[in-house]
């Protein structure tokens, strides 16, 4: 097998297009876990965005680079979102929305009006670098130990995503365009795209582990908070039983009760 571009491509859109099957199945097994819809949406405009990528492989379009940049760029905005969603705080989808349109216009403007390559790589780094870092802020500033393994592998697939956000506009000032990914020629950034894909597929991976993981914890906190309130319960009625028991006994032995509390009638 040749490892080029076109191939890493299919591998590409395979396996995120697997993803995006099995969130949608966890989607509807743990409904109540928003995240799981979020990432799902992401991974299939992340498989959208490859198959556009590789229809340019073929038909030199800049309306197809321009959706690739602009369905990836969307793809990671909703798996931050759901990152957020996934640890209870609000995910800001309609700005994701804004953000991406807005990216569509400036990046799709350069490549009308033949802007420098310099600017074109800006306009990624600019865009791509914030979402790949917030969904690392998002995973990172939760001080949880219960979520170590999964944690790591989520923090290594956001550093490599965020170092890919700027590989284009560092090789583009290093006078390298022809290797810049999305910039120039395909058949020379096959190592590029290959670690690209490596940390995409990484940080996905790690975040389905992240979201098993908290469901987990989540599970044995309600089971222990379940076993207090059933012991407290057995405790109380314990007690309970107790008293009747010895109100019982003690009628049971002739002691006086409120009706025989009676004063007699007369001086003594």
């Amino acid at each position: 097998m040749k490892f080029d571009v076109a191939t890493f491509t299919s591998l590409w859109l395979i396996t995120f297009l697997c993803c995006a099957l099995i969130t949608t199945a966890l989607s509807r097994m743990f409904s109540r876990v928003g995240a799981f819809r979020f990432w799902a949406i992401g991974f299939y405009l992340l498989a959208v965005s490859s198959a556009c990528f590789a229809l340019h492989l073929t038909w030199r379009s800049d309306l197809l680079l321009v959706a690739t940049a602009t369905l990836a760029l969307q793809s990671r905005l909703l798996i931050w979102a759901g990152t957020r969603d996934l640890f209870g705080s609000a995910a800001f989808w309609r700005t994701g929305l804004v953000i991406s349109a807005v990216f569509c216009v400036l990046y799709g403007s350069a490549l009308q009006f033949k802007a420098p390559l310099v600017l074109r790589a800006l306009l990624l780094t600019l865009f791509f670098l914030p979402c790949r870092a917030a969904t690392l802020y998002e995973v990172c500033r939760r001080r949880r130990p219960d979520l170590g393994p999964a944690r790591l592998i989520v923090v290594i697939g956001s550093v490599i995503a965020m170092l890919n956000a700027i590989v284009p506009l560092t090789l583009v000032l290093l006078d390298r365009a022809n290797l810049s990914l999305l910039l120039g020629n395909p058949q020379s950034t096959s190592a590029l795209y290959a670690v690209v894909f490596a940390g995409d597929l990484l940080l996905a991976a790690g975040l389905i582990v992240l979201a098993f993981k908290l469901l987990v914890v989540e599970r044995d906190m309600l089971a222990t908070l379940d076993r207090g309130a059933i012991d407290r319960l057995a405790h109380a009625r314990l007690a309970r039983a107790e008293r009747e028991s010895h109100g019982v006994r003690g009628e049971a032995l002739g002691h006086d009760g409120s009706t025989q509390r009676q004063s007699l009638p007369g001086t003594i």
